[in-house]
This record gives structure tokens, sequence and C-alpha cells, in this order.
């Protein structure tokens, strides 16, 4: 085994958790210096048009195409149910990989509207939902958010990171599934909450805004998500800290 080799000079980790079960096995060598990450999250100041006094959901629907549209629709779906509890607004990260008529065709057949630079109207009874969606602007959108609605991977662990909590929904895949969902929110902690095992279960949609709505207002829950988050995943300077650890071991 590599790690017990004695040419093996040191083992970085990536959360402190498994730095200390490796020093437990015998792995003195075994440290946490951060994750790099969260290195690259510095918001480049990019105007998202929000409202300081309404809370911000992002929707990380994932990178991978078709899955990450598959992965929208399910979450334009939540947005229809929390839309009609709770006053928020919705800021959703793409990849350059989704196309503007891919939008506008993901919005005909859910019955939304598809405005130009990224905007997705749909009508209500009482109000009309509105979700901006935005590229390159993921720094800014995570930084920026009160909760996250993620069916990608680092990304969830990104938002974890900067403290702040996250609903997942089990996807059609072939990513983002519930083995997937259950598997991450094991390794994250309190921070993550999987709604569900099957996306064919209509009622996950209300269920899951029900959830959020209760967790914007639990502010005990809030601070520990912040917590968890360093524990979890850590601060940033990882890149920094294991380059001098590698420098100082040569």
């Amino acid at each position: 085994m590599c790690l017990r080799s004695p040419r093996c000079l040191a083992i970085f980790t990536r959360d402190a958790f498994t730095a200390e079960d490796l020093q437990q096995q015998g792995f003195k060598q075994a440290s946490f210096l951060g994750y790099p990450i969260m290195d690259i999250l510095t918001p480049t100041e990019k105007n998202l048009h929000l409202d300081d006094n309404i809370p911000t959901i992002a929707l990380l629907p994932g990178s991978r195409i078709p899955e990450a549209l598959n992965n929208l629709e399910l979450l334009l779906k939540v947005c229809e149910s929390l839309a009609s509890l709770e006053k928020v607004q919705f800021r959703v990260a793409l990849v350059k990989a989704i196309q503007e008529n891919e939008l506008e065709i993901l919005a005909k057949n859910l019955g939304w509207q598809y405005q130009s630079c990224g905007i997705l109207i749909k009508k209500q009874e009482e109000n009309t939902i509105r979700v901006e969606c935005y590229y390159q602007a993921f720094s800014d959108i995570i930084n920026h958010c009160d909760l996250a609605l993620g069916m990608a991977g680092t990304a969830v662990e990104q938002v974890v990171g900067l403290g702040k909590p996250v609903i997942q929904l089990p996807g059609k895949g072939p990513q983002f599934t519930y083995p997937f969902a259950e598997a991450q929110m094991r390794l994250l902690g309190i921070s993550v909450k999987t709604m569900g095992k099957s996306y064919k279960n209509s009622d996950i949609f209300i269920a899951t805004a029900k959830t959020i709505q209760s967790i914007l207002q639990d502010q005990d829950y809030l601070e520990k998500c912040r917590k968890n988050g360093e524990e979890r995943v850590g601060k940033p300077g990882g890149s920094l800290n294991i380059a001098q650890a590698i420098a100082n071991l040569l």
C-alpha cells in the first residue's frame, strides 16, 4: 500500500475528519491543510440584481449535459412550490454547455416563458415567479445566496464550505442519483439534506419547499451550518498551505 511506504512523506486530506481517522490508523503523516476548491470562490462582483431584503436561493443543476437540463427541470418545479409559500429570489448558475435555445425549449415544455438574458417567468394566481440564469457567475451566486438547491458534486461541497445549507433532490442521473446524494450527505454532515429517494414522487417538490421555508427561519440551524462548513470543508488557503508543506519536504 502506497500510504504505508516509507517513501510516503505526507498525506494531505480533503477534510479534517479524514486526517484524524488516518492518524488514528497509524498514518501520522496525514494532515488537513485546507481544501483547494475553496480558493477559487472570489466573487467577480457581477450584478445579480438582488434585493437585499429577500432571501436568495441558488439553483445548481450541475455541469453535465443533458443531465443538467433534466436537473434544472426538477429545480424549477421546486421554485413553483416555494414561491407559493415564501417570497424569495432565484438565481441559477449555468455552465456554457447549456445553450439559450435549450432554455427556451425547457421553459415551453414546463409551461414557463423564456425572456432574453436568461430570465424564466411563470405566472401563478397571486404572483409571478422569476428565475434568473447566469453564466460565469457561480462564485457570485453562491457567495450571495442564503441556501442552495444543489444537484452537483463539487459545487455542493463549496456551498457547504461557505457555511450555507444545501437541499438536494435525487435526479435521473447518471451522476446525481439518490445513492450519490446520500453519500454526499454523509460526507458533508448536517449542512446537506436530501429530499426523498426518487424524483418520480410528485410530493417531493412541496416537501422541499416547506423544508426550505423552515430552514430560512431557523437561525440556530443556520449557525450550525456555518460551523459545520468550516469543520467539514475548511477555510480558503489550502492551495498555498499544501504547496508550502511540499516545499518544506523537498
